[in-house]
């Protein structure tokens, strides 16, 4: 029996040592140490000589004594307990183990490394509360200076409420635990968090809180929201990047969450700065995602944004949950340039769409637009990031859209024009979109190798230095170039009836790889070129004063009709295939250049490359010159018809007319090895059209000779000889074939 209980006996103490050994020094406290609730009653000094706590019973007690010595002072029970004190002791010796680590030379940053478990914790239904909030202001702390910054070395863990009603700088160490921790209104200048936090409560700014400096990185991964009530101000030293992912709620007028960074330092922000309507100061919440849009009394729903020269991203690429849902009413956004220069820049980084309906401007808090922002916005390089702009931006620095990004301007509805200043260039690596109503916007120097779609009823002039290489497409409304180029841009595209390209007071108005439906219009001024270097069909209308070229190797289809009369056409270069109709003062082929045609050229044809004409009709001369060619099957002329170079038939070419020469002079020339009765009559018809008689010898194409080269009628003639001995030859083999075979019979 001794033996059984001995065991028992053992059994139990290391069942104990194993508690101790799982559970955190701080929970240990929290289930017992030195009960000091007398002694604070008493508002008697306390010497801590280990783990201590105060077991609260309701109400309010004010302590007005001072705690010391070493351990861990834990706050239990319910009710609240108020400092107005400062008080000074540490953790024992054998649980220090944190580092403070200062890097950085003549920009030192410091950071808390190992932290040491909590000395100062705060129970669930339990309130400590620093200071009296007039004038005592009683922390718990024992601090250490770092450069630009006062550490405490108390780390405190919260599952309750801890109240910060002091009128200085308060450190609270390494925050932890699930609780609150509230800073008040009016309590200046704040709470200081450096280091890494574990805490996932709340965190209440009721005045201001500094979430990282020049001087110290600040990280809290796990709270899950933040009450602001006064001003949030976030920093990141030089090559640094401070993140913050809590959801942000303000309740009344006049909060605003303020920005700085140093050197390449980055501020991330990832969760969403809303309006709270109901809930809690541990749980605060918004009714109706609406209301953060809506006016309501007093403007309680205002919040902003001040960004003081610094680099600050908002999203993380991971979702598409907008950080400053508003609008004008409800929201501002201000972009500062420091005073030795730097400037601000933001960045919207999502991976699906999300929409800016207020403003970036640069005034003073609310009075955003009485200044101009001054600094630069960036649509990050993350695929789906669709981000809508529907206001009119005030910011002057540029606007850079990432490869796999897009920006929007305007949502399509009369309320939603956006807009940017001219005074910045757009960098467009993705696709820049404008999608205007009622008022028409104009950007100036867009580059990058982006594309560019006009996509709503409203103008969109594009003026300054175009050198952007994506393509431009006008899905709706005018798309106007002023002063500019599309020379640059690979290809341009008007999918859909009623929409027009402007090139009237284009500086070079040449457009590559043109293509476009029915109803669709190009109108350019003194001269239009049309580059294809793809192969592209275009069914509306081209439009100019002056001159229209087409260059490039590949084929333009025309299927619209062209009315052009004082216009000079040229195709340089590659073939223009005309299905429909172009009405022109005269249409030129260049050597380089061929017309494939089925359509109507309302001009005079000047042919010295190649015209391929099935059903073709020239009302007007058409000349042709040597070196040239005509292939097809017939040609319709109303004018004079002046021949030179070759004629190639089609592989099915039989005898008939080839050129209709509906004017009354008689054909001029002939084709090179071609003349009079060698298959051809340049008096055929009603005796000036152009027939294939297939008489005296066959008319060959050239296309069987070296280019330039014909065949002659003696050569026609030898290789008729040539065939009828084959035939002789032939009949003399069956002859004796046959012989043979009667013999052997």
């Amino acid at each position: 029996m001794r033996t059984r209980r001995g065991g028992c006996r053992i059994s139990v103490v290391v069942t104990v040592l194993v508690l101790v050994t799982l559970v955190s020094p701080g929970a240990f406290a929290q289930a017992g140490g030195r009960d000091v609730t007398g002694d604070i009653l008493a508002n008697r000094d306390v010497t801590l000589s280990g783990d201590a706590v105060v077991r609260l019973t309701g109400g309010v007690t004010t302590y007005t004594g001072v705690i010391g010595g070493e351990g861990v002072f834990t706050v239990g029970g319910t009710g609240t307990l108020v400092l107005v004190k400062n008080s000074d002791f540490t953790l024992p010796a054998d649980r220090r183990r944190q580092k403070i680590v200062t890097v950085g030379g003549n920009h030192p940053v410091t950071t808390i490394e190992n932290p040491d478990p909590p000395a100062v914790i705060v129970q669930r239904g339990a309130t400590l509360q620093y200071g009296s909030g007039s004038g005592g202001d009683g922390v718990l702390g024992h601090f250490v200076q770092a450069p630009g910054v006062s550490l405490n070395t108390l780390n405190h863990r919260v599952d309750g409420t801890l109240d910060l009603a002091v009128h200085r700088a308060v450190s609270l160490g390494v925050i932890s635990g699930a609780g609150l921790v509230k800073q008040r209104r009016g309590t200046w200048p704040g709470i200081e968090l450096p280091g890494t936090h574990p805490f996932s409560g709340t965190l209440y700014v009721g005045t201001g809180a500094d979430y990282g400096s020049v001087n110290y990185l600040t990280a809290m991964p796990n709270v899950r929201k933040v009450v602001n009530q006064g001003s949030f101000i976030h920093n990141a030293p030089d090559a640094e990047v401070v993140t913050d992912a809590a959801d942000i709620y303000s309740q009344y007028y006049g909060n605003d969450i303020n920005f700085h960074t140093w050197g390449s330092g980055v501020v991330r922000m990832s969760g969403v700065y809303s309006w709270s309507d109901n809930g809690s100061d541990t749980d605060p919440a918004l009714s109706e995602p609406a209301r953060n849009f809506a006016t309501v009394p007093h403007r309680d729903n205002k919040r902003g944004i001040n960004i003081e020269g610094a680099t600050v991203t908002w999203g993380d690429g991971t979702n598409n949950r907008f950080f400053l849902p508003g609008n004008e009413n409800t929201v501002y956004i201000n972009l500062h340039a420091e005073r030795n220069g730097t400037r601000s820049v933001l960045t919207f980084d999502y991976n699906g769409p999300v929409t800016l309906d207020a403003p970036i401007s640069g005034g003073r808090y609310h009075d955003t637009m009485a200044d101009v922002g001054r600094g630069d916005v960036v649509i990050a390089a993350t695929r789906g990031n669709a981000v809508t702009f529907t206001a009119p931006q005030n910011y002057d620095g540029d606007t850079t859209i990432g490869d796999g990004a897009s920006l929007r301007l305007g949502d399509g509805s009369p309320q939603g024009d956006s807009s940017l200043l001219p005074t910045g260039k757009i960098v467009d690596n993705g696709e820049l979109i404008v999608q205007n109503a009622g008022q028409g916007a104009r950007l100036a120097r867009i580059g990058g190798k982006g594309a560019v779609t006009q996509a709503g009823p409203a103008t969109t002039i594009l003026t300054g230095e175009l050198t952007y290489t994506g393509r431009t497409t006008v899905k709706a409304g005018t798309l106007a170039v002023t002063g500019g180029s599309l020379a640059a841009s690979a290809a341009v595209d008007l999918p859909a009836a009623g929409t027009k390209l402007d090139l009237t007071r284009s500086d070079d108005p040449t457009v590559n790889n043109l293509s476009g439906a029915e109803g669709s219009t190009v109108a350019a001024g003194r001269a239009l070129t049309v580059r294809a270097t793809t192969a592209t069909t275009f069914g509306g209308t081209l439009n100019a004063t002056g001159e229209v070229t087409k260059t490039g190797a590949e084929t333009l289809t025309l299927t619209g009709k062209h009315t052009t009369p004082d216009s000079a056409w040229t195709v340089g270069e590659g073939t223009l295939a005309l299905a429909g109709s172009v009405q022109a003062r005269q249409l030129a082929v260049a050597p380089a250049g061929t017309l494939r045609s089925t359509g109507t050229v309302q001009a005079a044809v000047d042919n010295a490359g190649t015209v391929e004409a099935t059903g073709l009709t020239v009302r007007g001369a058409y000349t042709q010159r040597p070196g040239a060619r005509l292939t097809g099957t017939r040609l319709t002329v109303t004018g004079a018809v002046q021949l030179a170079g070759t004629f190639a038939p089609s592989s099915a070419q039989g005898p008939g007319v080839l050129i209709d020469n509906q004017g009354t002079e008689p054909v001029r020339g002939t084709f090179e090895g071609l003349p009079e009765g060698a298959g051809i009559t340049y008096h055929g018809g009603d005796g000036n059209d152009v027939v294939l008689t297939g008489g005296s010898g066959p008319v060959r194409s050239d296309t069987a000779t070296p280019h330039g080269a014909s065949v002659s009628r003696s050569g026609a003639l030898w290789w008729v000889g040539v065939a009828a001995a084959a035939l002789v030859l032939l009949t003399a083999v069956v002859f004796l074939v046959r012989r043979r075979a009667r013999a052997g019979k």
